[in-house]
């Protein structure tokens, strides 16, 4: 093979590398939004079913909210 075939081939298969890393990348990055997303959903839907939508979650524990009087 020429010297000058080879480079196009190898500056193929990097693209082609380069791709596929790319894509792969944007798949995991996608799954950890959607991932994310919904724990942000199931939090405001525990906060609307513990407090009726008056508090927020803030901490680990509940201890420092105002009591409702």
């Amino acid at each position: 093979m020429a010297p000058q075939a080879l480079a196009v081939a190898t500056a193929a298969a990097a693209y082609a590398a380069t791709v596929k890393i790319c894509r792969r990348g944007k798949r995991l990055l996608l799954r950890f939004v959607a991932v994310h997303a919904e724990a942000r959903i199931h939090r405001a839907r525990l906060e609307a079913e513990f407090y009726r939508n008056r508090y927020r979650l803030r901490t680990k524990n509940d201890d420092d909210l105002p009591i409702v009087r």
